[in-house]
């Protein structure tokens, strides 16, 4: 076996020590230590991956010390050396998760060396694990800025074909405008998708300035006066039931995209068949304003039950009525695990739909 890897024994009794040692210095890298105190500085100074500490010791307990160890070198197998009568102490530092495994006295070697093994193997299979996430993550953040900035990059000529497409609707005439009609549809559609995939590529990257404000009304009227011409061809009445606090801060960003969002959701699935039609969008605070509750909800098609547990998936449809990309609820939901918040969708697949979602207040304590 390699010596590189190190271990560090902790114990007040120096015979101890002395007999680890001898045991296990032509197979480990073994520093000793008979203070506690001395004990976490050196683990403060320099990476073991094999913590060993006894449970009773004049300065501190060995769950003590493994506690401070814990915040101190979190990869480090964590072992608790301990007697009979400390077996409650053992019991607490497992359910607390600060040991790896506990070793009873008197030990033998045999055992502890398989032990020690089992230790190194879970040291290294958390290091890899740790490796991969770390690539994964480098990964996905590259995908993330790739998409960030294709979306750009395809807007602009996207935007050039549709005023081409105005302008060749001056120059023709009869049933052919039928067909720049048609194409401009497929352009917008698109042009859609690349909005919702540059939203995403948006949610909680660091090159995406943040505006955080208290001014909840302000953000929800900026997106309907996006959302007024259309909503007002459709013969849909906004109702509004609107409340802000000072204490309450938030991304307006990721807000503006909520409502976004759920606005054209409720637009799409509209019921044409119904005279009245409504979106009725409403706030309200948790106590002490430690959360903020936005709920939208429209008399239109609703969802059908079988389906609520689905619509968050990207890309799904659950209707034949859908003109979307299906990517809006999923960019909701994206938005509510960035903040830890929650959303919450209900509907009887007749009478509308109701999207609560609860966002936790971005004010420092």
């Amino acid at each position: 076996m390699a010596t590189s890897y190190k271990i560090l024994y902790i114990d007040d009794e120096i015979d101890n020590l002395k007999v680890f040692k001898i045991a296990f210095q032509n197979e480990f890298s073994v520093t000793i230590e008979s203070s506690p105190l001395k004990g976490i500085e050196l683990i403060r100074n320099e990476e073991y991956e094999i913590l060993i500490v006894d449970q009773r010791m004049p300065e501190m307990t060995g769950v003590e010390v493994l506690e401070n160890a814990m915040q101190l070198q979190r990869d480090s197998v964590r072992i608790l050396l301990t007697g009979y009568s400390d077996m409650q102490a053992t019991i607490n530092a497992v359910n607390k998760g600060k040991i790896f495994y506990y070793l009873s006295k008197p030990w033998k070697k045999e055992e502890v060396k398989g032990i020690l093994l089992k230790a190194i193997d879970h040291y290294e299979l958390t290091k890899k694990n740790k490796e991969l996430i770390a690539k994964l993550s480098q990964s996905v953040n590259e995908l993330q800025v790739f998409l960030y900035r294709a979306s750009h990059d395809l807007k602009a000529p996207i935007t050039t074909q549709l005023g081409l497409l105005n302008l060749l609707r001056e120059e023709i005439s009869g049933e052919s405008k039928i067909y720049v009609t048609k194409i401009e549809e497929v352009i917008s559609r698109l042009e859609k998708t690349i909005d919702k995939i540059r939203e995403l590529s948006d949610i909680g990257y660091e090159f995406v300035s943040k505006n955080y404000t208290s001014d909840i009304v302000s953000v929800i009227e900026k997106i309907l006066e996006k959302w007024h011409s259309k909503l007002a061809a459709a013969n849909i009445q906004l109702k509004l039931n609107l409340q802000q606090s000072s204490n309450f801060i938030f991304e307006s960003n990721l807000l503006e995209m909520v409502i976004d969002e759920l606005v054209e959701n409720s637009l799409n699935f509209s019921n044409k068949s119904l005279s009245e039609k409504w979106i009725e969008i409403s706030t309200e605070f948790g106590q002490d304003a430690n959360a903020l509750l936005l709920t939208v909800k429209d008399n239109g098609v609703g969802i059908e039950v079988d389906l609520i547990n689905e619509v968050t998936d990207p890309f799904f449809r659950g209707t034949t009525l859908s003109t979307g990309n299906g990517l809006g609820l999923y960019i909701v939901k994206k938005v509510c695990e960035l903040v830890n918040g929650n959303i919450a969708i209900s509907s009887d697949g007749k009478n509308g739909t109701t999207v609560s979602i609860t966002i936790p207040n971005f004010k420092k304590s």
